[in-house]
């Protein structure tokens, strides 16, 4: 093995590598070479495992300069290791770059139309050649399993870094925001003020959107079914959200299909029925509750907000 590599150019290192006789090398290049496969048949994260398995010192955390020992029931094996940052960047990446390449349901309905009739080698090839590899699958599980509550980090961010901007001189946070997903009875918005009580939905708007149109009829209704005096507020992301709110002619039933039966009771002992075009809601019930733009409070946003 260390035979073939002897010799060779070590080509530039991306994330994963393999010391042998003291060089580095890309694994995917130094078991394409010790193989005489193309690496295109072959993960990286499936070469790095090769090595590790005979000894050699890898880029694997923990694994350096020794093999790793026979896992035990239940425990990770070599290539589920927790990815390290520069592992996750890479894989980022490649998840990039493969979703830039074009519209995705576009490129996916072209992949079915071109399965049809698909025997087990066509459809290898055809796969290939639609840019599904290995090494997008294993970057793409690596990048939800990393980022999977990135959603978490935009909501608290958001809500703490509009509050210099939104409150005012004589106002001040009366109770613990709750800047984690979902809310519960001792805070039941995103955020309570001595003047103001709001909600914050900060997901951007794609398309047909219908659990976020779901999500944001909820919230909207839960303000307004709030009793006291404080203004209620519902900040959402950009101009989309808003607009549907004052045009939907979707009944507020069917959009609180899937709400609690908790709050479509309530709603119906408030108003008679939950039977109502959305925008006559909007527009004779829900008139108190303010739509705001979190752009208008947080303009360097603006644009990730189109």
């Amino acid at each position: 093995m260390e035979a073939r590599l002897r010799g060779q150019t070590p080509e530039p290192i991306q994330v994963h590598w393999v010391e042998i006789e003291g060089t580095r090398f890309p694994v995917k290049q130094a078991l394409e070479t010790v193989l005489g496969i193309s690496r295109a048949t072959f993960t990286s994260h499936t070469a790095r495992y090769q090595f590790d398995r005979l000894g050699f010192p890898t880029s694997t955390a923990n694994t350096v300069g020794r093999p790793p020992r026979p896992p035990a029931r239940n425990e990770p094996t070599a290539t589920e290791h927790r990815p390290t940052v520069e592992e996750a960047g890479a894989a980022f990446a490649t998840l990039v770059a493969f979703l830039r390449t074009g519209p995705l349901t576009t490129g996916i309905s072209t992949l079915e139309h071109n399965l049809l009739n698909a025997d087990r080698t066509t459809a290898a090839d055809i796969t290939a050649a639609a840019g599904l590899t290995e090494e997008l699958l294993h970057a793409a599980l690596t990048v939800r399993r990393d980022v999977g509550r990135v959603s978490d980090v935009i909501h608290a961010t958001v809500i703490t870094l509009a509050l210099p901007h939104i409150l005012e001189d004589d106002e001040i946070v009366s109770n613990r925001p709750s800047l984690g997903p979902g809310n519960d009875q001792s805070r039941p918005f995103d955020l309570e003020t001595n003047k103001r009580v709001a909600e914050f939905k900060v997901a951007v708007w794609s398309g047909g959107d219908m659990m976020r149109k779901r999500g944001l009829t909820k919230d909207l209704v839960h303000l307004a079914l709030n009793d006291d005096e404080r203004r209620p507020e519902l900040w959402v992301a950009g101009t989309e959200p808003i607009k549907f709110l004052r045009t939907s002619s979707s009944s507020v039933s069917g959009l609180l299909s899937r709400s609690s039966r908790h709050q479509r009771a309530r709603f119906e002992a408030r108003y008679g029925t939950t039977d109502i075009p959305l925008r006559d809601f909007v527009t004779e019930h829900a008139s108190h509750v303010q739509l705001c733009n979190i752009a208008d409070a947080l303009p360097a946003l603006a644009e990730a907000f189109l």
